[in-house]
């Protein structure tokens, strides 16, 4: 059975599991529309109740699959995110990012206060509902242009969405620390949708973030639980940051707007910390992936984790690595051995 935790000061309950749609929305290979029935279906039949979707996968295409699997289930039966940021338009440039979605579509950014309103209306369109539980900024990675935009309106518009019950909680969903510590200063969020930075090789976000949070009550709802794919089978072909492991990776990294890497920051930093928990996990016969997925639950500020799920087999997987508990013995051992940073708790694992 998955558990629920509650989001910050609201009275939602989520479930600790949650299915990302950026997989049914093309991403980073086709799903046709049977496929992606198969996959709601069985996630919904193994309990995951929280979906998180957005404009952006698939230029609506996520939105709507995912619209026309919930529109027969009891809308107090589940909790949707998505997100505002980008809008949906018309394109002449065939686009072929998200595979199997409208070539002429395509997404572009937009913090404005009306764009907000015409992302979230179109939004609850294609969803076929007429609120949304979780409403997320959606990656304002440029620095300080998309953090002015989203305060000129924006955030406004997401306020005003709330104030009108059409939103039940505020979230900011990014891959960096430090713009969600600047975006704490607002005072509105209930949450943030935090990619990549507290994860078993990345904890970076004990620093300065998650305190900030837990003296705000503003819950995590983790994304990128895997860093990108290193955390399931780590290799100088892994990609960390979106990025390719290999001798330009910090240059590169750099250009992607993602965040900025620290100095200390290399290809080989990262596949070292990386082959360091693979031996640990395998010493104890456990998937490196398992104890990625189960590592954050230790933390009380962790709503959920949000896994991209494309298929049945991998919400198979998904469920039975997160259902299957791994004992205490090892947190500690590994905590211990200082392959996670000594401030991560792991008491969790031994109740």
């Amino acid at each position: 059975m998955i558990k629920k935790r509650k989001i910050g000061k609201t009275n939602l309950e989520i479930t600790e599991l949650s299915m990302g749609t950026a997989q049914i929305g093309g991403w980073p290979k086709e799903v046709n529309d049977k496929e992606s029935f198969k996959t709601l279906d069985f996630a919904w039949k193994k309990g995951i109740r929280y979906f998180d979707t957005a404009p952006l996968y698939g230029s609506g295409m996520a939105e709507t699959r995912l619209g026309n699997f919930l529109k027969k289930k009891n809308r107090d039966d589940f909790v949707i995110a998505t997100k505002v940021g980008r809008l949906v338009v018309n394109t002449d440039v065939p686009n072929d990012k998200f595979k199997g979605q409208d070539l002429h579509k395509d997404t572009i950014f937009d913090f404005s206060y009306d764009g907000v309103m015409r992302s979230f209306e179109e939004s609850l369109n294609r969803l076929k509902l007429n609120h949304i539980d979780v409403l997320h900024l959606h990656d304002p990675d440029n620095y300080p242009h998309h953090l002015d935009e989203a305060r000129k309106g924006a955030i406004k518009a997401m306020i005003k969405l709330k104030d009108q019950k059409l939103v039940k909680a505020l979230g900011c969903g990014l891959n960096q620390n430090e713009m969600l510590i600047e975006l704490s200063k607002e005072g509105c969020f209930d949450c943030f949708l935090l990619a990549g930075r507290y994860t078993l090789l990345d904890q970076s976000s004990l620093d300065k973030l998650i305190p900030i949070c837990k003296t705000n009550n503003i819950s995590l709802v983790l994304g990128g639980v895997f860093n990108s794919g290193i955390l399931i089978n780590p290799s100088p072909n892994s990609y960390f940051d979106y990025t390719k492991l290999d001798i330009n990776w910090f240059e590169n990294a750099k250009k992607n707007l993602v965040r900025i890497p620290k100095d200390f920051e290399s290809a080989e930093y990262w596949l070292k910390k990386a082959y360091k928990l693979k031996d640990a996990c395998a010493k104890s016969n456990i998937s490196l992936k398992k104890a990625a997925l189960q590592f954050p639950f230790a933390n009380e500020l962790v709503a959920t984790t949000i896994l991209g799920m494309g298929s049945i087999k991998e919400v198979e997987e998904n469920y039975n690595n997160y259902i299957n508990k791994i004992p205490y013995s090892f947190w500690k051992r590994i905590k211990d051995e200082g392959l996670i940073d000594m401030r991560s708790p792991i008491d969790f694992f031994n109740s």
